[in-house]
């Protein structure tokens, strides 16, 4: 599962260009591109490290949605058949 973020939002706030926080952040831009557009989850180091860049907490960049479904919410096959 991607989890969301703000990304974006506060790299706006910081007047970054996206190939600036990937500088910053030690990563190539095409990968903090789908970092931002929701289509990769960046490592707990990746992302500490674009909070640090853009002077916030790791958790106001990334958050599960409010009803969104988790792995630990779908019940495996053992438990389901109980």
């Amino acid at each position: 599962m991607n989890i969301n973020n703000n990304l974006k939002l506060y790299r706006k706030k910081a007047h970054l260009s996206q190939a600036k926080v990937a500088e910053i952040v030690g990563i190539n831009e095409t990968h903090y591109q789908k970092i931002e557009y929701g289509l990769l989850n960046p490592s707990v180091e990746v992302a500490l490290l674009l909070a640090q860049t853009l002077h916030t907490k790791v958790e106001k960049l990334f958050f599960i949605p409010v009803g969104a479904t988790t792995k630990t919410d779908k019940p495996n096959n053992q438990q389901a058949n109980k």
